[in-house]
């Protein structure tokens, strides 16, 4: 969804050196409900910018690959992942549209395919899509398995199996076997009739493409220890040995616990059930209000934490859904430009090295993510929609060749928000601010002036 904005900001590069004494007298002044942590003495593997995906976002192009949106605008966000099977387009898929239908989506789908293979990336397919269940097509509308009939089920699946290898789709591709089965939008059906759905599709599936990852179960709720959809479909994938490549669910909307939440309460539903660890990925993230750039840096630190691949949700409609990278971006006669979010995944893409072991403030509403690239440290840092003072304690620093105490110099980045449509040229540059530190540990605050601004910290070692 798309809000009119018309500020700029060039980020001019100041100078600020300020005593931390003043700070502090500041820092009285408010309460700060929680503090994240940042450990220079523990890493966690390289870096390699799991949440730079979003779904659909691409323009169409025929069947080709699609240059509408500048190289720069997709390669200094870092893109790795699209998700996509030709949603919403005038024509119904194979349910309702009927081969025709079908195939102007799976044309759509290649196209998104060809462009996320130009940018190296992976592609996600949305069988669903392509079947026509864009969501809120009501009960009457026709769902694979109906009155215990998989005939229309397994031709669908041989056609979009035959074109995948026709049109030569496989490399680099997974397929989500349904989206969101625990929401009546897109699958007004019982649960039982799911989990016989999913152990058909992956046998399908698994027999005409081998080679080919499935995620799944791309349920819109994640997991939590009394949710009955993941407690029975669990054991049936087990018992059905059709467990997935990928797990993968959705995380969007404040409503939603944290990753911190409820991976662990995965992990304590794959042992429970004898499920194996696979690789997890949250295919969608965060609600509309939630695509902001204080947001974006929550979500990143949550995700980069538990090893998660994730792709930002898109909430444009009918043709707004294939253009501007999932909000992202934004045109105006033909010249697209980024937006304030764009800009904290391009820091991000630039957080290069080790990742830091860090934590979340203990009421989960702050976070941070951070590199180490020799003695160089990179913080990115932001709050889950809430205006509100936060620290981060930097643990550690001797790590990286500096006294027990002392003082140093950290280069402070704002990143401001005007809307999805606001062209915002950087962040802003608030220079050097000079802060004093003891038991090798340094405490920066972070107070943002709207609930939507991040921040970035840098500095070295010796």
């Amino acid at each position: 969804m798309l809000r009119s904005t018309t500020a700029q900001y060039h980020g001019a590069s100041v100078n600020i050196v300020q005593d931390l004494q003043d700070e502090k007298q500041e820092q009285c002044l408010h309460f700060v409900p929680g503090t994240a942590t940042v450990d220079i003495g523990q890493t966690h593997g390289s870096a390699t910018f799991l949440a730079s995906g979003f779904i659909y976002g691409w323009p169409d192009n025929g069947t080709s690959a699609s240059t509408q949106i500048p190289e720069n605008l997709v390669t200094g966000f870092n893109f790795n992942a699209n998700r996509a099977g030709g949603a919403q387009l005038p024509v119904g898929g194979w349910a309702t549209g009927g081969l025709s239908g079908y195939t102007e989506r799976f044309q759509s789908a290649l196209s998104n395919y060809r462009t996320t293979r130009k940018y190296g990336g992976e592609f996600i397919l949305l069988p669903h899509d392509l079947w026509g269940a864009d969501g809120g097509e009501g009960s009457t509308s026709p769902f694979p398995g109906d009155n215990g009939n998989w005939t229309e089920m397994e031709a669908f699946w041989s056609q979009v199996i035959s074109d995948l290898k026709t049109n030569k789709m496989l490399e680099s591709l997974i397929i989500d076997l349904w989206n969101e089965p625990d929401g009546t939008g897109f699958w007004p059906r019982t649960w039982d009739q799911f989990l016989e759905y999913w152990n058909r599709a992956f046998v399908l599936v698994r027999a005409g493409l081998p080679g080919t990852l499935i995620s799944g179960p791309a349920m819109a709720n994640a997991p939590g220890l009394q949710n009955s959809n993941w407690l029975t479909w669990l054991p049936s994938i087990v018992g059905n040995k059709t467990v997935p490549d990928h797990y993968s669910w959705h995380q969007i909307g404040s409503w939603e616990r944290s990753p911190d939440q409820n991976v662990p309460d995965f992990n304590t539903l794959l042992k429970q059930f004898g499920a194996p660890t696979k690789p997890i990925d949250n295919n969608e993230y965060a609600w509309p209000s939630e695509q902001n750039p204080a947001n974006a840096a929550w979500y990143l630190s949550q995700f980069e934490r538990h090893d998660i691949r994730a792709l930002r949700a898109n909430w444009g409609s009918g043709s707004d859904l294939h253009n501007w990278m999932a909000n992202l971006v934004y045109s105006k006669n033909g010249t697209y430009y980024p937006n304030g979010e764009w800009q904290v995944y391009h820091y991000y893409a630039g957080m290069t090295g080790e990742r830091l072991v860090t934590a979340a403030s203990s009421d989960i509403q702050f976070d941070a993510f951070a590199t180490r690239h020799g003695n160089a440290i990179k913080i990115l840092a932001g709050t889950r929609t809430i205006q509100a003072p936060y620290d981060i304690s930097v643990t550690n620093l001797s790590q990286i060749g500096l006294g027990s105490s002392g003082s140093i110099n950290v280069h402070v980045y704002r990143f401001d928000w005007n809307g999805t449509e606001g062209e915002v040229d950087g962040p802003v540059d608030l220079g050097l601010v000079k802060y004093s530190y003891t038991s090798d540990t340094l405490i920066i605050t972070l107070n943002p002036p709207t609930n939507s601004t991040a921040y970035a910290y840098e500095f070295s070692g010796s």
